[in-house]
């Protein structure tokens, strides 16, 4: 019996560490891979300009960025990652637990091995917390940061969502799991998921932290999201210069539909190309 389980773990890790070989999302013909701290990350490039980092939510892939690449791609050079452990990225760190502060660090050292001195990044939901930590990290190497649906530190609101609406079974059909990660990788990643309930320490992202982010910055977030939208306003009256835009029934995807997709294209490039600086006031 002991026997068993030791192989049934060794046949765990191997699947977790060596997914990219299997992984049931295929290789783009622009998709590359980078040795990041340890991870061999997947990134997909395309366009020429300034660098944009596109940066998913947690469980999911480059693949959500698609709907609006060919928009930023025709003004940026886009780099859209699948973050550590997601899609056709590995992760050598088995845990269940998933930190959000060393994906930050992984976004950092990805942006080393690219050299790009200095980027603007959008990122959703998970995507969004990595993003502002990173920019705390390093504000230098931000310009502009477009935080989605993100979160500081994870809500009694939250905690009791994710308890009861997202169980790892019900979390992986619900989030393409197999189709997405491969099946063992799609349901260890629904598992750090739904650790989250617990989770303790990260996302910690405190005010002193947010008031070192130096980049413009573009707080998004929906009136009914299950992250309370009051954490959308702390970071809007913290972070220096920022700007707050609250879609009306956006939930937890505010950027995303036929009507929400157009409209946060159109003033997401507003911002980033700096054009709300004219006639615009931060506070």
């Amino acid at each position: 019996m002991r026997n068993n389980r030791i192989a049934i773990s060794i046949y765990i890790t191997f699947q977790i560490l060596y997914t990219p070989l299997v992984a049931q999302e295929p290789v783009s013909p622009n998709g590359k891979f980078s040795n990041v701290n340890n991870a061999k990350i997947y990134y997909e490039e395309s366009g020429q300009g300034e660098p944009l980092l596109l940066l998913h939510g947690f469980g999911r892939t480059a693949s959500d960025w698609q709907p609006f690449i060919s928009e930023f791609s025709k003004e940026y050079r886009v780099v859209a990652w699948d973050m550590r452990g997601h899609g056709r990225s590995a992760n050598p760190d088995t845990s269940i637990i998933f930190s959000h502060a060393r994906a930050a660090q992984d976004l950092l050292t990805l942006m080393d091995n690219l050299k790009l001195k200095k980027v603007k990044v959008v990122g959703h939901s998970s995507g969004g917390i990595i993003a502002l930590y990173a920019a705390s990290m390093q504000p230098d190497r931000f310009d502009a940061i477009v935080p989605i649906s993100a979160q500081t530190y994870f809500s009694t609101q939250t905690r009791e969502f994710i308890e009861k609406n997202a169980k790892p079974e019900d979390y992986f059909r619900f989030n393409d799991g197999e189709k997405l990660h491969g099946k063992v990788k799609g349901m260890f990643i629904a598992r750090q998921f739904y650790h989250f309930h617990q989770l303790k320490g990260d996302p910690a992202i405190t005010p002193v932290q947010l008031a070192l982010i130096k980049a413009r910055t573009l707080v998004i977030h929906g009136d009914n999201d299950f992250v309370p939208v009051s954490q959308a306003w702390d970071m809007f009256q913290t972070i220096p210069n920022a700007y707050l835009y609250i879609v009306p029934n956006g939930w937890h995807l505010p950027h995303t539909g036929p009507l929400n997709g157009a409209d946060f294209t159109r003033r997401t490039l507003e911002f980033l190309n700096g054009e709300w600086e004219n006639g615009f006031s931060p506070k």
